[in-house]
């Protein structure tokens, strides 16, 4: 069986292969992108991890998903609500490969063979998007903040199923915006769960129990 990091690694070679691209670097706290601004621009994430943020008409700004190397983001991908504005902002420091969409449905000047299997990718990226958005729904529609913990600590677990030991992959911040909670509230949560002997944490390291 083939592992999700191959399958990324593999999604990286097909597009860096092909002549129509770009790359950029950016450091932690950067706008990568806004999906809102009808660009036209796919990314691929080479380096680092980023996350997609919503920003609504009064300014409240919320988490609605992660990007790890060989994720891919654009408006072509997350199809973004007129009412809100959406940005991907580096989480660490990042490489990023940026592909013109026009010019990945059109052959490029050395008739490039990748292509076919370029706009395949494309197809897989925003099936796997819908499907990461859907889980971050189906958490946020948890009535407590316990469930959604538990929710997403579930989804953590199937990333790792070789290790008891999971590792959030954000900050604490990141993650009580992602559940939409106050970060005084999930810590306090957390600590219970752990009274509780539902999980052993030990800082970001969490073992379900």
């Amino acid at each position: 069986m083939v592992s999700k990091n191959a399958e990324k690694q593999e999604r990286i070679k097909t597009i860096t292969d092909c002549e129509s691209k770009r790359y950029a670097t950016f450091v932690k706290g950067d706008v990568i992108l806004s999906l809102s601004t009808h660009s036209g621009l796919v990314g691929l994430l080479l380096e680092g991890s980023a996350s997609i943020m919503t920003i609504d008409e009064n300014g409240r700004e919320s988490i609605s998903d992660f990007l790890t190397a060989g994720d891919s983001f654009g408006e072509y991908i997350i199809m973004p609500l007129e009412s809100m504005e959406y940005i991907v902002v580096a989480e660490t420091e990042c490489r990023v490969l940026f592909v013109n969409f026009e010019n990945i449905m059109h052959n490029c000047r050395h008739n490039c063979q990748n292509h076919a299997d370029l706009i395949k990718k494309m197809l897989l990226f925003t099936s796997q998007r819908a499907q990461y958005m859907s889980l971050h729904v189906a958490i946020l529609s948890k009535k407590s903040l316990r469930e959604k913990l538990l929710a997403y600590f579930e989804y953590l677990h199937q990333t790792v199923p070789d290790n008891d030991v999971m590792t959030i992959p954000i900050t604490f911040d990141r993650l009580a915006s992602y559940l939409g909670a106050d970060r005084s509230a999930l810590m306090r949560e957390i600590r219970r769960m752990n009274n509780d002997g539902i999980i052993s944490s030990e800082g970001r390291k969490i073992r379900m129990l």
